[in-house]
């Protein structure tokens, strides 16, 4: 499982690195540097999206990828009924959406492109839970990045033709994510080769008690929605002025959506793994060690490196006008990418307790963190803007994974050795020795290379890191 796991990451990686990172951090960029304000209108109206998007899943996507990795007849079966189901929940979502825009004066023709690009995107992880759950991994690979790949193409146009516009910008991200719709739809129709579109009857009965059964789902990704999106709604409401700040959040939150994106493919990977692996009461020890090892390594060397070089990045990536602000972006931007370290632990710990089924501590989980959230963001922000939600937004992060991974100490038995705590300590330590002796290099992207190659080193010479161990995963020689 774990040479599958590292086989189907690497690729998955592979295909992210290329794409992702051209989205977020030149198109994704080159918006907010065009639009300006008007960039923070339209961050304000996808958080506000995204904070009511649970609507559009109530659980299922979770639901469905872990049944149908313990049982493949489950997509048979269930397709047609869920389907339906998220139609329902669509329409339902679209109306809540255009109601609370209008009541709340935001800018609705906006919102009403953002919130239909939310219901394909729900539809489209659905298809895509079906295909990972059924063990296609390469395919959803490249499901994975097709959007972004669609949205690229469209983008590019927009910015050669100069239809610089938000609405144009918006526009381009729902068509991709319909080009993107009909290729994991048609594939599920591939594998579904029986299905007939008008044909079938809705058993009231199975839409109830599979509504039954995801409402524990759905209580958790809403949950969990809230405490991550939420500052940027309360922004809306505590600060003068939201757009502008707004704005200002997102240059830092770009960074952080980008390496969550990484850590998010190891949890859509993992979590049909676990349940497979739970289904047939084997040890998911070496897997959760392995994910762990990798993410949590990742982690620290973005999140260390971001607060070394903050200052450097943010100037790199924005035109500044005046330099307090870039100072000020700068210091929510290292604080907000420390946040990346608890939610690398998140993403395999919260997965594991996910497929485990254990949904009723991961709820008790998220609502602590959201009821901290709210707490400090109510405190933090009239006094410190971004930098107080930025803040709020470590702290949550940091309290949600402390619980997850207590929790799986427990039911697990895992266990921490002394020794490998040290070595992390010491890894630590080193990166601070690494940074002081590669900052004087002019270059920052020489220098974050050079400060990235020395990380990698470090792992492998403190014995984090194996590669002849993961050599021997791919090559299906893992004992």
């Amino acid at each position: 499982m774990r040479s599958l796991f590292l086989k189907n990451l690497f690729l998955l990686q592979g295909l992210n690195l290329v794409v992702k990172p051209i989205w977020i951090l030149l198109i994704d960029r080159m918006a907010n540097n065009l639009l300006g304000t008007a960039y923070g209108e339209y961050y304000i109206v996808l958080n506000l999206s995204l904070v009511f998007g649970v609507l559009l899943d109530i659980g299922i996507q979770s639901f469905n990828n872990t049944h149908v990795a313990s049982d493949p007849l489950f997509f048979k079966k269930n397709l047609k009924t869920l389907v339906s189901l998220k139609l329902i929940f669509s329409l339902l979502y679209f109306g809540i959406v255009f109601t609370l825009g209008w009541v709340k004066q935001v800018n609705v023709s906006l919102l009403m492109i953002v919130a239909a690009s939310q219901i394909v995107t729900s539809f489209i992880l659905y298809f895509r839970s079906n295909i990972n759950g059924l063990h296609h991994y390469k395919i959803d690979s490249f499901l994975s990045v097709s959007d972004k790949f669609f949205g690229i193409i469209l983008c590019v146009l927009l910015y050669w033709f100069q239809w610089i516009n938000v609405y144009y910008f918006a526009s381009a991200q729902l068509l991709a994510l319909c080009f993107t719709l009909l290729i994991a739809m048609l594939y599920n129709i591939k594998f579904y080769a029986q299905i007939e579109a008008m044909s079938y009857k809705v058993n009231t009965t199975e839409v109830k008690l599979l509504i039954r059964k995801s409402l524990p789902f759905a209580l958790l990704f809403a949950l969990m929605g809230l405490y991550t999106r939420v500052d940027v709604v309360l922004m809306n409401i505590l600060l003068d002025n939201p757009n502008y700040y707004s704005s200002l959040y997102a240059q830092s939150y770009r960074f952080l959506d980008a390496s969550s994106m990484f850590a998010m493919l190891f949890a859509g990977l993992l979590l049909p793994m676990f349940a497979k692996l739970l289904a047939n009461n084997e040890d998911v020890k070496p897997l959760t060690k392995t994910a762990t090892t990798i993410l949590l390594l990742t982690a620290l060397v973005v999140g260390l490196g971001s607060m070394f070089y903050n200052e450097r990045i943010m100037k790199m990536m924005y035109d500044y006008a005046d330099v307090s602000v870039w100072q000020y972006s700068s210091q929510t931007f290292k604080i907000i990418m420390l946040s990346f370290i608890p939610m690398a632990l998140i993403f395999v710990f919260s997965t594991l307790l996910t497929a485990q089924k254990d949904i009723y501590y991961l709820i008790l989980f998220a609502a602590t963190a959201l009821i901290v959230n709210l707490l400090l963001n109510f405190i933090l922000i009239p006094k410190h803007n971004i930098i107080g939600a930025a803040v709020a937004t470590l702290v949550t992060q940091s309290v949600f994974a402390l619980l997850c991974l207590f929790r799986c100490f427990h039911l697990y038995h895992f266990k921490l050795s002394f020794s490998l705590v040290m070595r992390y300590l010491l890894f630590i330590i080193c990166l601070f020795g690494v940074f002081f002796f590669v900052k004087a290099i002019g270059n920052t992207i020489l220098s974050l290379g050079l400060f990235v190659i020395f990380s990698v080193l470090l792992s492998i010479l403190l014995k984090l890191i194996n590669p002849h161990t993961f050599v021997n995963f791919l090559k299906n020689k893992a004992q």
